[in-house]
């Protein structure tokens, strides 16, 4: 219990130094806040028919506000919450969850890990910007050597915000969010590495502070009102259903300024008059008192009643509105297009041995010169300059990274071929899963054999027995089945440089290689308005099942079939 408290003290301390230090960190930070008006929220920006519709940049901006607010109403250090709020989400791919769900459907298929954008995020200010050394210089220009001790320190508690950032996924529905106040920067590396390897990961993190934690239940209170008035504005629903108003009402009653009679009228007269940010703003702002009278310094909090329609809210949005935001011809497109300039990078990264020159990175100072000039007509351009000026401490990180998600690969597909072989079982796998289909049916046909064998003799299986088995793949088989760790890596930074491209770079670079034409261009870039949702839309999940089916019937086999 004292180390408990002594480390929470510490902690503070480590708070009020990033307070002071705030706002030079902010504009070194700034310079990499490269999200846009033309970046989608939830609104595919190539979609979007109407200005007002929420961007990544208005969002956060939203959410910067609102988190101040309620830090300043609980007595948190409201600077360093702006800082995480401002930056929470500066890891979104192109075209928002949608980009980084294509990208890590591929990575799985290499065995190669995932991708969450808060991670993303993170992994680039550290290790692609190396910002905790451009954050101490610039302290050091501004306050001279005079405080030396102070900024070392500060430099030290960088963690914390970025802590804030890995650590915001708040799609669960929490009521109640207690800091992990033990939480260590080692803890949080490691944090950020799994979020990496282990997919689904990111939704058992538990921030390390209050502001963390007030900061992911604020991205909630922030995004679920203008989901709902972005569906609105974007025609994917025309009015505020007796579905929405039975949860609406309760919310603009709760707080005593309204009746339930004023309360219809002013969900109403915002639909009508579309005046639709006032009504997000009110629901914003109960949601965030609620908040502040049940929070402490230890503890953030919304009462379970506030908790449960607020989720209800969301969960309508999701039905109504979050659904219709993609269409099957994205799923048709993109993930193809996608794997496509993701072996092409590679390609360019063996042919042009760039991983062994970067793995004296910082020393090679021609590679950067000598590509551009290569490619410098080519649409491989930006891509060149991107790899290689890669750090030696990002290529260190990638390396790491790499080996561990390939651990983490054949240990999950070893479980799950062994659950295959057990209850002899084919499993489906979604379009694009081919390679990773192969390997499991590959074990658990080979666990079947020998499951078998040992049944016939009336032997009865034990754990131990399975474990066995598992030791022998993976010192057998497993070689065989991955590619070596040099087109891993090379995979591995074609993805990375696909994942920090915003949405018109990323159509661009489409458009300049020729994976879309322009008649597709012109479909993909259809406003929804225009669309017949019912008849086009396509969720991840659909596309999941649809595409698994498409993929074997193409083979002549049907989803019951090796």
């Amino acid at each position: 219990m004292e180390n408990k408290k002594t480390m929470y003290e510490q902690k503070q301390n480590s708070m009020k130094r990033l307070r002071k230090y705030a706002s030079v960190i902010n504009l070194v930070l700034n310079d990499y806040s490269r999200k846009s008006t033309d970046e989608t929220m939830m609104i595919k920006s190539f979609r979007k028919s109407n200005p007002e519709s929420t961007n990544r940049k208005t969002h956060s901006e939203n959410l910067e506000n609102i988190a101040g607010l309620m830090a300043e109403g609980i007595g948190l250090n409201v600077p360093v919450v702006k800082l995480m709020a401002r930056y929470h989400d500066i890891g979104h791919t192109f075209l928002g969850h949608s980009g980084e769900w294509w990208l890590s459907e591929i990575k799985k298929n290499l065995g190669l890990g995932c991708y969450v954008h808060n991670s993303i995020g993170v992994r680039d200010l550290l290790y692609t910007h190396d910002v905790e050394r451009e954050i101490r210089d610039a302290l050091y220009q501004f306050y001279g050597g005079e405080n030396q001790e102070d900024i070392e320190n500060v430099c030290e508690d960088l963690w914390i915000i970025f802590d804030g950032i890995n650590s915001h996924n708040g799609e669960l529905s929490e009521s109640t969010y207690i800091p992990n106040f033990e939480k260590t920067k080692e803890d949080s590396e490691q944090e950020l590495l799994k979020c990496h390897t282990k997919e689904g990961y990111d939704e058992s993190l538990i921030p390390g502070t209050a502001e963390a934690s007030l900061m992911r239940l604020a991205d909630k209170i922030v995004y679920i009102p203008f989901d709902m008035i972005d569906g609105l504005r974007e025609g994917m629903t025309d009015r505020l259903d007796e579905e929405y108003i039975d949860v609406l009402v309760p919310i603009l009653t709760s707080d005593g300024t309204m009746t339930a009679e004023e309360a219809v009228r002013f969900v109403n007269n915002a639909v009508t008059k579309q005046k639709y940010n006032p009504l997000a703003h009110r629901l914003q702002l109960i949601f965030a008192k609620d908040v502040i009278q049940n929070s402490t310094k230890e503890k953030i909090a919304m009462s379970e009643k506030m908790s449960e329609r607020m989720h209800k809210l969301r969960d309508i949005n999701n039905e109504k509105v979050v659904k219709y935001v993609l269409m099957e011809e994205d799923h048709e497109t993109y993930p193809k297009a996608l794997e496509e300039l993701m072996h092409e990078c590679k390609e360019i990264i063996l042919k042009e041995k760039i991983l062994e020159r970067l793995n004296g990175a910082g020393e090679d100072m021609r590679l950067s010169a000598e590509l551009e000039e290569k490619y410098k007509d080519t649409p491989y351009f930006n891509f060149v300059r991107y790899i290689a000026r890669t750090s030696s401490k990002d290529f260190e990180w990638t390396k790491n990274m790499v080996k561990e998600a390939q651990k983490e690969a054949i240990e999950e597909e070893l479980e799950e071929s062994l659950e295959v072989a057990k209850k002899n079982e084919v499993v489906g796998f979604a379009q694009g899963q081919e390679k990773r289909a192969r390997r499991i049916r590959f074990f658990a046909k080979v666990y079947r054999e020998q499951i078998g064998k040992m049944e016939a003799k009336g032997y009865q299986l034990e754990d131990a027995d399975y474990e066995q088995m598992k030791a022998f793949q993976m010192t057998n088989s497993v070689p065989k089945l991955y590619p070596d760790m040099k087109e891993s890596m090379a995979c591995e930074f074609g993805a990375k440089y696909l994942a920090n491209l915003s949405d018109t770079e990323f159509m661009d670079l489409l458009k300049a290689t020729g994976k879309v034409s322009e008649e597709q261009e012109q479909s993909l870039t259809r406003k929804y308005k225009d669309i017949d949702l019912e008849k086009e839309y396509m969720t991840h999940g659909q596309w999941d099942k649809i595409s698994a089916e498409q993929s074997l019937a193409r083979k002549g086999r049907s989803l019951g079939e090796e």
